[in-house]
């Protein structure tokens, strides 16, 4: 509450209205008990007066002075925000994402701002705890020599998580209007055949970010999770001599991403 110049004005203008009001109270009570002359009196209410409106007038000018230095701290820090903001939404991943918020929450001038800033970054910290989890548990379940249905769809869902974190804060690494296509591949041999994949479809406008190799779930299968990308699944199996089939995947995922699922 301190912080805030103009809650600090507030109680210090209440503060001396409160003395003026009881230095009259005692006044109108040594007046009436007589205990002193009028004459002292009234020089005593005149210096009492001077020392009042003294004082009053330099907490003031010093009140105005600091809100001028803390709104001259106000743009400082819009600035620095304004500055280094796009780097935080455009970094790529989650562990960039944490080098760098801690680097700003360091450097940041002190202030809400660098409070935010400390905030940011225990959040970062947080969610890359988590990403390292869904690493783990996905590595685990890849280790699985014959996964089953559950297996795979915990997976899907793990998967889909983690690059959830993997991704900018903002969506302009991603062309607008591009279709996103995501490759699996469980064959080591076929590394080659993805790569000649990846390159066709980009070639074709489509947004490829990257292949993972799989140890088990390879199907021949295009996936797509919301009901308007059936389009896209058809699509992407036309471009592919309709080798695949597609299936509707119960998660969630954005709009326009597909993911192919390749066993040969």
């Amino acid at each position: 509450m301190l912080a805030n110049t103009g809650t600090i004005s507030f109680i210090l203008y209440g503060i001396f209205i409160l003395i003026t009001v009881i230095a009259m109270l005692v006044a109108f009570y040594l007046i009436k008990k007589g205990t002193i002359e009028m004459e002292k009196l009234d020089k005593m209410i005149e210096l009492f007066k001077y020392a009042i409106v003294s004082t009053a007038i330099a907490t003031v000018t010093l009140v105005v002075a600091d809100l001028f230095k803390e709104r001259e701290q106000d743009v400082k820090e819009l600035e620095y925000f304004d500055k280094y903001v796009d780097d935080v939404k455009n970094v790529d991943g989650i562990q960039e994402r944490l080098q760098l918020s801690k680097y700003l929450s360091i450097v940041a001038p002190s202030g809400e701002m660098k409070k935010s800033w400390e905030k940011y970054y225990e959040t970062v910290e947080m969610e890359y705890q988590e990403y390292l989890k869904l690493k783990a548990e996905e590595q685990k379940i890849d280790s699985i020599k014959n996964p089953t249905i559950e297996d795979i769809r915990k997976a899907d869902s793990i998967k889909e998580r983690r690059r959830m974190l993997e991704k900018p804060l903002s969506s302009v690494s991603v062309p607008a209007g591009k279709p996103t296509l995501y490759i699996q591949y469980c064959d080591i041999g076929k590394k080659t055949l993805m790569l000649e994949i990846q390159k066709k479809f980009d070639q074709n406008s489509w947004n490829v970010p990257g292949i993972e190799r799989k140890s088990g779930g390879c199907d021949n299968s295009i996936r797509y999770f919301n009901d308007e990308d059936r389009d896209l699944a058809n699509q992407a199996n036309v471009l592919l001599n309709n080798k695949y089939n597609i299936r509707k995947i119960n998660l969630r995922a954005p709009k326009g991403q597909i993911e192919l699922w390749a066993e040969n």
